[in-house]
């Protein structure tokens, strides 16, 4: 029987390093910080990152990122864009499920509008309003079908979450041999009918706490570690891995506070504007000791597809000592026959990285009169919560979606309004210009308080020559 075969390129860059890196158990040996494999229905819970990398690697969408981030052909062998950008059809390779049956353009589309539907909890989905819908052909072509053009589109359909599901069931790269919460260890999907099958290696995967991965890295029970955050990036300094080691991602996303709390002092713009303006971002980053780290008080971290520069708030030029004297005056004008505040509710993952990122919070809020506290990530009661997320794609559209009022932050139907009409936009002129007014009109409300870049981490070890960084921060198993 034929199974999925991956791409001569992508075995061959995992075989260079196959013969030197696998353990003494004939594997790659990985480890991925977080807590757990549970594999569950993207379209109803949103994945770990231990669940992204392995749905990567054991299910497939119509195009996947290579190495460098780069789109390159998966279940499609090719495909085409119409002249007026509004469809894209692409040819399925010959391929399998599991059970033998040939994979269809009706499969796809059938996997693939069930990520649009309705009912779907898919986080990806929020990205695809511009898609009307996905239409199986004949044989092995699908069409996708788009209500305005998506230059970005590609970079979407390669997400995990966009992986061609039957019966919950994916075909990929790989394939699990054995599978419990914490490990995981898989097997090159080959094809039966070649008489020289792949030659790279099995892979094992563990889910660890950073502390336990960082010390199997640094004993040589494993070859990589992926999924560093600031959250553990004080454990990882003090660990003093070998020079060449660790290797930062250049990635785009957000890393900030978002305004969730609904009390009349988070109502207030003069009171959401004093907290941004009074944290003193290059002393975050001296406390980290991460010199090189991008700081920012912008949500865009570019102009990307934007037909104006980055929206900056009204204070973005002034001095450290300026923006606290202006912020001490505003929370002392509201709290005028208010009285007391209780303390904020600041809601941060749990790690070393973290509580050090409380304390320099906390301490530039007391400057202007305001306590905080720290709470767990999950608490349902606070009132700023962290987010630290890479943007799948390079569209400002992620970014703004990620900070709209659907997404339950403080904020105003006007720039939501934009970011709306920014979708239904006819022409990609009028939707840059209605992002435009959507990034501005979310730097007025000063509903996220934006930090600076994420940081993405990992040890690799030099023989895993495939191993490079890119701003999407996809390193896909198949191209160690």
């Amino acid at each position: 029987m034929m199974r999925f075969a991956p791409a001569l390129g992508l075995v061959a860059l995992l075989s260079t390093a196959s013969c030197t890196v696998r353990g003494d158990s004939g594997n790659i040996d990985v480890s991925i910080i977080g807590d757990r494999f549970a594999l569950p229905d993207p379209d109803r819970s949103a994945l770990t990152l231990p669940d992204k990398i392995l749905a990567g690697a054991v299910s497939q969408g119509l195009v996947a990122l290579d190495a460098s981030g780069r789109v390159e052909p998966a279940l499609a062998e090719s495909w085409i864009v119409t002249a007026d950008g509004l469809s894209t059809i692409f040819r399925i390779r010959a391929a399998e499920w599991h059970d033998g049956a040939p994979i269809t353009g009706d499969d796809v589309a059938k996997s693939l509008n069930r990520t649009i539907a309705v009912n779907s909890r898919n986080p990806v989905k929020p990205l695809l309003t511009a898609v009307d819908t996905f239409v199986g052909m004949t044989g092995r072509v699908v069409e996708v079908r788009l209500r305005t053009p998506r230059p970005n589109l590609l970079q979407l359909l390669a997400q995990p979450e966009l992986a061609v599901r039957r019966n919950g069931a994916g075909v990929g790269v790989f394939r699990i041999a054995a599978m419990s919460p914490r490990r995981v260890r898989l097997v090159p999907l080959v094809n039966d009918e070649d008489l020289a099958p792949p030659v790279f290696d099995p892979v094992v995967l563990r889910a660890d706490r950073a502390a336990l991965a960082i010390a199997r890295f640094t004993a040589g029970e494993s070859v990589l570690v992926m999924g560093g955050t600031f959250a553990d990036w004080p454990l990882l300094r003090e660990a003093g891995a070998r020079p060449g080691r660790v290797r930062f991602d250049p990635v785009q996303g957000l890393f900030g506070l978002a305004l969730v709390g609904k009390s009349s002092f988070l109502a207030s713009n003069d009171v959401r504007a004093a907290l941004a303006m009074a944290i003193d971002r290059s002393a975050l980053a001296a406390a980290f000791r991460l010199p090189g780290w991008t700081t920012t008080d912008a949500v865009l971290p570019a102009q990307l597809d934007s037909a104006l520069p980055v929206a900056r708030p009204d204070w973005s030029g002034s001095t450290i000592a300026q923006r606290r004297a202006d912020a001490s005056a505003r929370i002392a004008n509201w709290r005028q026959g208010v009285g007391s505040v209780a303390p904020l509710r600041l809601a941060l993952p749990a790690g070393p990285g973290m509580r050090l990122l409380f304390a320099r919070i906390a301490a530039d809020w007391r400057r202007i009169g305001v306590r905080a506290v720290a709470v767990p990530i999950g608490s349902r009661d606070a009132d700023l919560r962290l987010i630290d997320a890479v943007a799948p794609n390079t569209s400002a559209n992620w970014f703004l979606t990620t900070l709209s009022c659907a997404a339950g932050l403080v904020c105003d139907a006007r720039g939501d309004a934009d970011l709306e009409a920014s979708r239904a936009a006819d022409t990609l002129v009028q939707r840059s210009a209605r992002i435009a007014d959507a990034d501005a009109a979310l730097a007025a409300r000063a509903s996220f308080i934006a930090l600076g870049v994420p940081m993405r981490w990992s040890l690799v070890d030099p023989r895993l020559s495939g191993w490079q960084e890119n701003v999407l921060g996809a390193h896909p198993l198949s191209a160690l």
